[in-house]
């Protein structure tokens, strides 16, 4: 987790410098917001691409992974849990969680056992239905797709399915208070939430608020300096 306290003192700290300009907090959150979502999604890219070694702690691959792993969630689901988001009528319909990003694996949960849920496409789902040698039965079901959630077969039989997922991120906000005349950090405030990203990601954070900001307030040599030093981030991370 990143202070975002540090992330949002440094940030002004630059920005006031010079008297380039200066982001209230509301202008802060969103700001932080869209760095924190940009550094998320790249980890699955980076995990594409970034090259394995047999070090402990300089494997880029395995540095990647571990950070996802912050992010990784486990999760029993009702059939027509947490709503209906996508206007499924289906009876073997599953949404997703709120906080859903992408998915791992699902599993039938006949308790006490457990059966392996298999991915298939929708166009494949009416002929495997159809065939009595690849009909879906409770010990080997299949899944399709929904948007929002997972629609399984058979359409019976099937209460709860446990799937292993990535969740995003929470939003980071910073909220403010005073303290001796200043104005502080509020920590105890609700709402007030840090980054979420492994520690080692607080300079990119900087780096990426102080972009977004260079555009806000209208200075080049803000853009070009933090776009510039992100490129140097990436690139020592290939």
């Amino acid at each position: 987790m990143v202070s975002i306290d540090n992330v949002y003192k440094t940030v002004l700290n630059i920005l006031n410098k010079e008297n380039r300009g200066y982001i209230v907090p509301r202008e802060f959150n969103t700001l932080a917001n869209q760095a924190q979502n940009e550094i998320f999604e790249g980890y699955f890219s980076l995990r594409n691409y970034a090259a394995s070694n047999d070090s402990d702690y300089s494997d880029i691959k395995k540095n990647v992974e571990e950070k996802i792993a912050l992010f990784e969630n486990e999760e029993t689901i009702p059939v027509g849990a947490f709503g209906n988001p996508a206007g499924n009528t289906t009876a073997s319909y599953f949404p997703y969680p709120s906080n859903f990003y992408r998915l791992g694996s699902a599993v039938a949960d006949l308790s006490p056992d457990k059966y392996h849920i298999t991915e298939v496409s929708n166009k494949d789902v009416t002929y495997i239905n159809r065939s009595p040698l690849m009909k879906p039965t409770t010990k080997n079901p299949v899944y399709t797709r929904h948007e929002g959630g997972l629609v399984v077969h058979p359409s019976t039989g099937i209460d709860n399915i446990i799937i292993s997922y990535v969740r995003k991120p929470n939003e980071p906000q910073w909220i403010g208070g005073t303290q001796a005349g200043q104005v502080v950090a509020n920590t105890g405030a609700a709402g007030y939430q840090n980054f979420e990203l492994h520690p080692s990601e607080e300079h990119e954070l900087v780096v990426k608020v102080l972009a977004y900001a260079g555009v806000i307030i209208r200075s080049s040599e803000i853009v070009q300096a933090a776009a510039a030093k992100d490129q140097q981030i990436t690139q020592s991370e290939r």
